[in-house]
Order: structure tokens, then sequence, then C-alpha cells
């Protein structure tokens, strides 16, 4: 098998994949949200609107920057407090948790380990200050 179909086949497993098929989910769900979608475009155009005010220089007035800048938080928190988002955040936090020990054996394979016994050390096991098998810090 060629490293490119191996690749595929990679592929294909994580698209089966119950936290893959989560996080599909959780998207669809957040498209489907209107008001997290009137959100989102809300955020845009705060974002917008400090930019366009950033870009005046010393003419900028930065009481309406600090006014933009609380106006986005304040909707920033709101949106992470609807249950879509929350539901996607903690999908796309388990994708990452897969995308980083995918990345970390790899990493122990282009080191030289054996690819069908090697693990990654436990968080529990401390840092091996080789950062090639680096899954993160606790």
């Amino acid at each position: 098998m060629s490293i490119e179909s191996a690749l595929r086949e990679l592929g294909k497993e994580i698209q089966k994949d119950e936290r893959f098929i989560a996080l599909q989910a959780a998207a669809k769900a957040n498209d489907g949200d209107e008001k997290l979608q009137q959100q989102m475009q809300e955020m845009q155009l705060l974002s917008l609107k400090y930019q366009q005010e950033a870009e005046k220089g010393e003419e900028a007035s930065q009481d309406r920057i600090a006014e933009l800048q609380e106006e986005y938080q304040k909707l920033y928190a709101e949106i992470m407090e609807g249950e879509n988002m929350k539901n996607y955040s903690a999908a796309a936090a388990e994708m990452e948790q897969m995308a980083q020990y995918i990345s970390g054996m790899i990493g122990l394979f282009f080191d030289g380990q054996d690819a069908e016994t090697c693990e990654l050390p436990k968080a529990e096991d401390g840092c091996t200050h080789d950062c090639c098998t680096c899954g993160g810090c606790h």
C-alpha cells in the first residue's frame, strides 16, 4: 500500500469516527440556527466597524473603539453560551484531540519508532523532553 493509499484510508476512518460525525452534526445545527447566524453577522459588522475606526489612525475615537470592543466581547460571550455553540465547541475539542493524537503518532513513526507497538506517553507519565512525542501539556 502506498503512503497516499494509507492516507486516504485514514481519511475514510476519520470520517466514519463518531467524533467527526458529531462535529459535522454540530456544524449543521449551527448553520440552521437563525439566531446564531444573525449574531455572527452582527459580530462581522462590529469587527468591520472596529477596523474602520482603527484605520483612522490618530483621528480614531478611542471611546468608540472601546465601545466596539465591549459590544464585540458581550456578543461573543452570548454566542458561546448558546447550546448549539457549546455542542460545536465540545465536538471541535474532541476532533482536536484526535488530530493531536494522529500527529503525535506520525511523529513517533518519523522518529523511527516501531509502528506496531509504539505509544504516545500518557499525560501522567510527564514530559519526555522530546517534542516529537508531545501530545500537549496537561
